[in-house]
């Protein structure tokens, strides 16, 4: 009996993050925020052929938010299938009266640079209500040809 009530119990707290998400209407806090994009977000994959990614914005105009949020994400799957690390180092020695000091200095910048994200569909869409404008979440699908 006690194992049944265990599995009936972890069954309706695996539903709540998912009705948590399908029946959220607005944000009221930051901790709200939160728990809301880690959930909506957790749909994120990457594989060789395909890549999922979330993304969100905000604004007062329903259609900002909607085109940030698209465009969160597509900025997202262009730094992952698109960028490029620039490295570079420099060791330098010296000596004084002392010994032989030596100095390293490494800059390692990440760029992003003519990068199109073309041929993603919208998978799904959110908008919430939050203070005096909305957010919008979206999940987009990328196929790797």
């Amino acid at each position: 009996m006690r194992l049944i009530l265990i599995i009936i119990f972890g069954l309706l707290l695996t539903n709540c993050n998912k009705s948590y998400v399908k029946n959220k209407n607005s944000i009221k806090s930051s901790n709200d925020l939160m728990k809301f994009t880690n959930l909506w977000c957790e749909k994120n994959k990457f594989s060789e052929k395909i890549v999922k990614m979330c993304g969100q914005g905000w604004s007062k105009d329903l259609n900002i938010s909607e085109k940030k949020a698209i465009m969160d994400a597509k900025l997202k799957i262009a730094d992952i299938s698109q960028h490029l690390i620039v490295k570079s180092e420099k060791i330098s020695h010296s000596e004084n009266n002392y010994g032989v000091e030596k100095d390293y200095e490494m800059t390692a910048e990440n760029k992003l640079e003519n990068a199109t994200v073309s041929g993603y569909r919208i998978i799904s869409k959110k908008v919430l209500r939050e203070k005096n404008g909305w957010r919008t979440m979206v999940l987009l699908e990328l196929k790797n040809s």
